[in-house]
C-alpha cells in the first residue's frame, strides 16, 4: 500500500489502533506536540525517518487495526473523488472522535457511558434505516459490534460484559437483517447464529425473540417456509416484550398460507390481532426502532399478505388500505416509509388479483417514482417482482398489463443494491 503519511493517514493509524494522541505518541517516539503538528497539517514536510517509524508501528500494530487503517485508507481514496464531507457529516465525525475517548477516560476500561454510547449508536442506525443510504448505517453497525468485541477483551465488571455482550448480539441481529435487505439472506443467517450465541450470555429474550424474527425473514425470503414459521413460532416463546410478539405472530401467519395450513394462519392472524388490541391497550416500547419494531400499521402489511395467498383479495386490500391510513397519519420523523412500501405492494397486488388493473398500475407507477434508488433493497424488488407476475397472469387490460410489467423491469434495473462489504458475521471480519 502506497501511503504519503498524510495528516488523515497519521491520525487514521491513531484511531486505527484505538489509541490517545499521548499513547500513540509514545508508542511512535515522539512528543504529543510533535504528533498535533502531524495530525494539523501544520509541518509542511516530514521528515523520511518519520515516516519510516510510522511504517513500522503500521506493521507492528494487530490484524484488526491494519483492516481498520486500510479500510479507512481505501474509504478516504474514494472520498477525495467524490464530494467534500457535508456540516452533518463533519458534525458526526466530530462526535464519534469524542465518544471514541470514553474508555479511555473511564476509570475501567468500560463504564455506563461507553455501553450508554454504543447503544445510542445502533438506535440510531435503526431509526435511520430506509431513511438514509443503507451501506454507511452497515458500516456505522459494523463498528459498533468491532468496539463491543474490543471492549470485551479487556477488563470490565460482570453487569458491563452482559452489555457487551447484548449490543454485540444486536449490532449482528442488525447486520443480519440488512444483509438480508440487501439481497443476501444465506449470507445473514452467519450473523444471526453468532447474535444467537452471544444473545445466550446475556439472558436478553427481547434480543432472543428478535433474532428469530430476522431468521423468520431471511428463511422466508429464501422460501423455505417450514423453516420460517419455526422460527417465528420458536421467536413466540421468548418474546414477552414490545412488539417482537406481534411481527412473528404476523410472520408465522403468511409463512403458514405458502405452506397451505390455511386453519393454522387464520388461526395466527387472529392470535396477532390479539396481540394488536392489547398493544393498544397497554403500549409495549421496543430497545430500537426500524425493523425491530413493529406497529399495527407495519403488522397490517403482514395480514394482507397472508390474506392474499389464503385466496382472500378483498380481505388483504382492506388490511393493506387500513394499515396505510395509519401509516400516513403518523409524524413525518414517525413515519416507516420501508414498511409502507411493501403494504402498498400487497394492495396492489390484490387490485391486481380482483382485476383493477387501473388502480393496480397508477399505485405501483407512485411507488417506483417515490422509492430513491438506495432505498430499492431485495424484499421491496421482490414484491415489485411478484406484481409483475400476477399481471402476467391476467386477462385484462393488456397495454395496463404492459405498464406495469415495465415499471417493474426499470424498478429493477435501476435498483442498486451495490457491493456489501467484506463483513460477514465473525467478530474479525472473516
Amino acid at each position: 500500500m502506497n501511503i504519503e503519511w498524510t495528516p488523515a493517514e497519521i491520525r487514521a493509524l491513531r484511531e486505527a489502533m484505538r489509541r490517545s494522541p499521548l499513547e500513540f505518541a509514545r508508542i511512535v517516539g515522539v512528543t504529543k506536540r510533535t504528533l498535533s503538528l502531524w495530525e494539523s497539517g501544520q509541518t509542511s514536510n516530514m521528515h523520511e525517518s518519520s515516516k519510516r517509524l510510522l511504517y513500522q508501528v503500521l506493521e507492528d500494530a494487530t490484524d484488526d487495526a491494519q483492516q481498520r487503517f486500510r479500510t479507512f485508507a481505501a474509504n478516504n481514496s474514494r472520498s477525495e473523488t467524490a464530494h467534500a464531507p457535508s456540516d452533518g457529516d463533519l458534525l458526526l465525525a466530530t462526535a464519534d472522535e469524542s465518544a471514541s475517548l470514553l474508555a479511555w477516560a473511564e476509570a475501567t476500561n468500560v463504564g455506563p457511558l461507553t455501553i450508554k454510547d454504543l447503544r445510542d449508536n445502533l438506535r440510531w442506525v435503526t431509526r435511520e434505516y430506509l431513511k438514509s443510504p443503507t451501506l454507511p448505517l452497515f458500516r456505522r453497525v459494523v463498528q459498533t459490534r468491532d468496539r463491543a468485541i474490543e471492549l470485551l477483551q479487556g477488563r470490565q465488571r460482570p453487569r458491563q460484559s452482559a452489555e457487551l455482550y447484548g449490543i454485540a448480539g444486536w449490532s449482528m441481529t442488525i447486520l443480519g437483517w440488512i444483509t438480508t435487505d440487501l439481497g443476501n439472506p444465506e449470507i445473514a443467517e452467519r450473523h444471526l447464529r453468532a447474535a444467537w450465541a452471544l444473545a445466550e450470555n446475556t439472558e436478553d429474550n427481547e434480543l432472543r425473540a428478535w433474532i428469530r424474527a430476522a431468521q423468520n425473514t431471511a428463511a422466508a425470503w429464501r422460501g423455505q417456509y417450514d423453516e420460517a414459521a419455526s422460527a417465528a413460532a420458536d421467536g413466540l416463546t421468548y418474546a414477552n416484550a414490545g412488539t417482537a410478539p406481534l411481527i412473528l405472530a404476523s410472520a408465522r401467519a403468511i409463512d403458514l398460507a405458502h405452506l397451505d395450513r390455511r386453519q393454522e394462519s387464520a388461526a395466527a392472524i387472529q392470535q396477532a390481532l390479539d396481540i394488536a388490541v392489547q398493544l393498544q391497550d397497554e403500549p409495549q416500547s421496543d430497545q430500537f426502532a426500524g425493523p425491530f419494531s413493529c406497529p399495527v400499521e407495519r403488522a397490517g402489511g403482514y395480514w394482507s399478505d397472508a390474506a392474499l395467498v389464503n385466496d382472500d383479495p378483498a380481505k388483504s386490500i382492506e388490511f393493506a388500505t387500513s394499515a396505510l391510513e395509519q401509516f400516513r397519519s403518523a409524524a413525518p420523523a414517525l413515519r416507516n416509509l420501508g414498511s409502507e412500501r411493501m403494504v402498498r405492494c400487497q394492495q396492489i397486488k390484490g387490485y391486481i388479483v380482483l382485476g383493477d388493473l387501473d388502480v393496480a398500475a397508477t399505485e405501483l407507477a407512485e411507488v417506483a417514482a417515490t422509492t430513491p434508488v438506495e432505498h430499492r433493497v431485495g424484499p421491496l424488488i421482490q414484491r415489485i417482482d411478484e406484481i409483475a407476475q400476477l399481471a402476467c397472469g391476467t386477462t385484462g387490460c393488456a397495454s395496463r398489463t404492459t405498464e406495469i410489467i415495465d415499471v417493474a423491469s426499470a424498478f429493477r434495473q435501476l435498483a442498486d443494491l451495490g457491493p456489501l462489504p467484506a463483513l460477514a458475521a465473525g467478530t474479525n471480519g472473516n
